[in-house]
């Protein structure tokens, strides 16, 4: 008889912008989702104020369940007055303290069942949506889909209370549109740092969980960064190494690693042009699912650079 687990603590937060100016906030607290297809709230980008939801979900290998939920222009007799933008980012991850179940997928899904975007582990991505200046009210359904597939072993890998998964959901709505390119994380500023993880693994003699890493610089100014360097504080997984296109110069029980490029004097490794990327990688000890913190990256022809876009991407099934 399979072992009944919980999905713990979906979490859906939505910041608006509103046409007066001021924000709104919608906090939509889903612990254990429910049996079936569930209409969770309706998310209104006219209004100030604060909502919750909570309803209880079980899921167990070779299930599915769906969450779905509503984005509204409109509130009674009132409409958004200009165009509306809003962008919902995914963050699927582990719950604080817990292990996450990694089968699980996790798939955003319009009204029609298209699936829009998905992640199977842990991860992040984005969905960019759009209401414009009408006189009637506008509205979007969207479905979480949450599957586990049953591999003949998830019930006894992933029975007792050591694992969870938690769904966080920030929704940002403007009067201006977002990024034209989704997947350009950059917005404006000089640097994105991308941070990749792959599915952990146990050690068959120790016991103790691996990864493997990527790191990806890329430079989104009009100045190249001469002779690269990149620091940044990871405080629970561990880094062991570096295999190529870097070096790891430094590290601390705190949890800081400080990266030089290879000096191969090879300006398309030692030096990030603009518009260009470089990436490293290497081994790593933990689950792979914390993002790294504080960075900075500097280079010979300029000061260390603290404001960069983050984006992280946990549990893929290789870095190629």
């Amino acid at each position: 008889m399979k072992k009944i687990l919980f999905l713990s603590a979906l979490v859906l937060i939505m910041l608006s912008s509103i046409v007066a100016g001021t924000l709104a906030m919608y906090t939509v607290s889903i612990d254990n989702l429910a049996e079936g297809s569930v209409v969770a709230k309706e998310f209104i980008f006219v209004g100030e104020g604060t909502d919750t939801f909570q309803q209880g979900l079980k899921i167990a290998p070779s299930e599915t369940t769906q969450w779905q939920f509503k984005v509204k222009n409109y509130e009674n007799n009132i409409v958004s007055e200009t165009d509306m933008y809003y962008k919902l980012t995914f963050h699927v991850q582990a719950l604080t303290g817990k292990q996450a179940i990694e089968p699980l997928k996790v798939t955003l899904k319009d009204s029609n069942g298209n699936a829009l975007n998905s992640v199977t582990g842990v991860g992040t991505f984005d969905l960019l949506g759009s209401f414009p200046l009408a006189v009637n009210g506008q509205e979007q359904d969207y479905f979480v889909e949450i599957n586990w597939p049953d591999d003949g072993t998830s019930d006894i890998k992933y029975a007792g209370g050591n694992y969870g998964t938690m769904i966080n959901v920030d929704a940002v709505a403007s009067q201006t549109p977002f990024a034209v390119n989704p997947e350009d994380p950059s917005q404006g500023k000089q640097l994105s740092v991308r941070y990749e993880t792959t599915t952990p693994w146990q050690n068959g003699q120790s016991g103790i969980y691996q990864y493997n890493y990527r790191v990806t610089i890329t430079n989104n100014s009009s100045e190249p960064i001469n002779n690269w360097n990149i620091g940044f504080f990871l405080p629970t997984d561990k880094l062991t190494g570096v295999w190529s296109n870097a070096l790891l110069v430094s590290t601390s029980p705190s949890g800081y690693y400080k990266f030089l490029n290879p000096a191969y004097n090879n300006q398309a490794t030692d030096n990030i042009l603009p518009g260009q990327s470089v990436s490293f990688g290497g081994p790593a000890l933990g689950m792979g699912t914390e993002a790294i913190q504080t960075i900075t990256v500097g280079g010979s022809n300029t000061s260390d650079i603290s404001n960069v876009d983050l984006s992280c991407q946990f549990g893929k099934a290789s870095l190629n």
